[in-house]
């Protein structure tokens, strides 16, 4: 998918983002990964084209555009930090073989997790969002970045 920048600037304009060069550089490039990409994959491709662009810039962006919900933020098992283009409501499959991290989609489960939880509730606890990722092994690789 290709943003132009216009379009970057209005999506920032509509989120309240104050549209800098490096942060319109960084939300274009992201758009180009199909998979859940780590900030210092973001900051090898942001340098191939700008590269005065840091890595601390990288991660302040990542941040405010994960405030703003443009993208999501998805902690692997091991503490590691990728990010989601999808900002809904879904399910991630996490390959401890391969740390791929793919989407699922399985609206009946999620519906019986979120009934679950509206039903059953937490005492002394506000639920936010709900995540639901399941660890385990692709059987096959092909297709899952």
């Amino acid at each position: 998918m290709s943003i132009t920048l216009n379009q970057v600037k209005q999506t920032f304009q509509e989120k309240g983002i104050k549209s800098t060069l490096p942060r319109v550089f960084i939300f274009q490039c992201l758009q180009g990964f199909k998979h859940h990409f780590s900030a210092e994959e973001l900051f090898h491709k942001v340098s191939k084209k700008h590269p005065g662009v840091s890595l601390a810039t990288i991660y302040k962006t990542l941040e405010i555009l994960v405030q703003n919900k443009l993208i999501a933020k998805v902690v692997t098992d091991e503490d590691k930090v990728r990010y989601d283009h999808r900002t809904d409501q879904h399910i991630h499959l996490y390959c401890e073989k391969s740390k791929i991290i793919a989407d699922h989609e399985d609206p009946e489960l999620e519906n019986l997790v979120l009934n679950y939880l509206q039903k059953k509730g937490i005492p002394d606890f506000s639920i936010q969002q709900v995540q639901i990722n399941i660890k385990g092994e692709f059987l096959t690789l092909k297709n899952k970045k």
